[in-house]
């Protein structure tokens, strides 16, 4: 076997490696510091072959899955031991009623120009789906 067909086949194993745990640790430092390769080397290798650089994409987008299964097992742990940062932050990214609420004031005016028909439809309906339910009802009764 020739020099250069070593050399291939140990980086190879090397590139599989590094993929592998890249999939259990989703950071291309990390991967190299566990496979004892350079982050030169690896970007020289994504530089060289479009396969390879896919295979690191995909094992970034499984290892940052891993790790959000793991973050979300952490999490529920601590919900049941009562913690209530974890309770906050559970209800807030998953329940509407407990997110951050955004509230909006103010005067709406045409400086003596009349909306046209068109445009007051989708003024209503923005308003409408901002939770200002009142406002049309009260524009109605206005134009009566």
């Amino acid at each position: 076997m020739s020099r250069k067909d070593t050399i291939k086949i140990r980086q190879n194993k090397l590139k599989e490696a590094f993929l592998d745990q890249l999939k259990r640790t989703p950071t291309i430092e990390t991967a190299c510091q566990k496979v004892g390769v350079s982050r030169a080397t690896v970007y020289r290798w994504i530089k060289e072959s479009k396969k390879f650089e896919q295979q690191v994409d995909e094992s970034l987008i499984e290892g940052r899955t891993f790790m959000s299964d793991i973050a979300e097992n952490q999490l529920f742990s601590l919900i049941g031991d009562k913690k209530i940062e974890a309770i906050r932050l559970y209800l807030s990214t998953h329940n509407a009623r407990y997110g951050n609420k955004l509230e909006l004031s103010g005067n709406l005016s045409t400086k003596n120009k009349p909306i046209p028909k068109e445009d007051r439809k989708d003024i209503f309906r923005a308003l409408k789906m901002s939770s200002l339910k009142n406002y049309e009802k009260k524009e109605k009764e206005k134009r009566k």
